[in-house]
């Protein structure tokens, strides 16, 4: 239920700052947006430096740090910061996702009920790898993806005893998303004939740039993310703000070049555009610049929204 409010909240501040003004004018859209994002990353600073610091980022590295270090217990708080400074991030413009964000909020929701129902702190690991499965299943609506990614990423065994609770906690986030949201996949696709030589002949050098372009991404981030940490010419509170300003002016030049909004928040729109009727090559390499530097700055700059979704962007351009 988390993740899917989380969804909807996100769409809808989406909606009202970026889509429904891009749809009106140039001049309006360039209004509503900076003003969007700059409220948005002001707010989220604010929220995580002052009440949930754990809470920045995709979560995913605190989920394990948690599971293995605490044995599964996190502060009752984190869920209720990162949802809400997750849906203002997001949904105003930065370019972070939504999936790593479910994990967490999933994991600590999961972890404090327990914890209501008399379990103690010491036996918390498998509530909380159980609701990271649920989140994540409902944020992409793929419950045996998640399965697997919480087996080899967070609990790091695929063989391990809470193979059941995971399994069934994700068929569960899974019907919920059905149920409220609809039985259709992260992205739809066109009906594919049998391929020719062609895809076979260029898939092997489009994975290997979409690696390289997944290393960059790696690389940066984390040396952008340790400068961020280290530095003080930036307060803390105000770093989320120096992520947002980045994109919007890449995510602002993007759309009067192309008219297209990928730089900002998930970019699923484009996404599916691109994979349905595909994008010449010049639109889809300025989508795919625009988004890896500006989430590069959005993430290194300790935003608070996951890369689950650029990465697919960025892969898929």
């Amino acid at each position: 239920m988390a993740a899917v409010g989380f969804q909807l909240g996100i769409n809808r501040i989406y909606q009202f700052s970026y889509k429904n003004p891009a749809a009106a004018s140039h001049g309006h859209f360039l209004i509503v947006s900076f003003i969007a994002i700059v409220l948005a990353s002001l707010i989220t600073g604010y929220l995580l430096n002052s009440f949930a610091p754990m809470a920045a980022g995709s979560g995913i590295p605190q989920v394990k740090l948690n599971f293995w270090k605490e044995f599964g217990y996190a502060p009752r708080r984190i869920s209720f910061v990162k949802f809400i400074a997750g849906v203002i991030c997001i949904g105003g413009g930065q370019s972070l996702g939504r999936e790593g964000p479910t994990v967490q909020i999933g994991s600590n929701l999961s972890s404090t009920i327990a914890g209501w129902l008399g379990v103690t702190k010491q036996n918390r690991r498998a509530a909380s790898a159980a609701g990271a499965a649920a989140g994540l299943a409902a944020a992409f609506n793929a419950p045996l993806a998640s399965v697997a990614f919480v087996l080899e990423e967070i609990i790091g065994d695929l063989n391990s005893r809470s193979l059941g609770p995971v399994l069934l906690a994700a068929v569960i986030g899974a019907f919920i998303v059905h149920a409220f949201v609809g039985a259709q996949p992260a992205f739809v696709l066109p009906h594919i004939d049998e391929p020719t030589w062609r895809p076979y002949a260029l898939m092997p050098f489009a994975a290997g740039l979409a690696a390289l372009a997944g290393v960059v991404f790696q690389r940066a981030t984390l040396s952008l993310r340790a400068f961020a940490k280290k530095t003080r010419a930036i307060p803390r509170v105000l770093q989320p703000l120096a992520g947002g300003l980045i994109t919007w002016i890449i995510g602002a030049a993007v759309f009067l070049t192309t008219a297209r909004l990928g730089v900002f928040a998930l970019g699923y729109d484009d996404l599916t555009d691109a994979l349905n009727h595909g994008f010449a090559w010049k639109l889809a390499g300025i989508l795919l610049i625009g988004k890896l530097v500006a989430t590069i700055a959005c993430y290194g700059f300790g935003g608070c929204g996951g890369i689950f979704s650029p990465n697919l962007f960025i892969g898929g351009m």
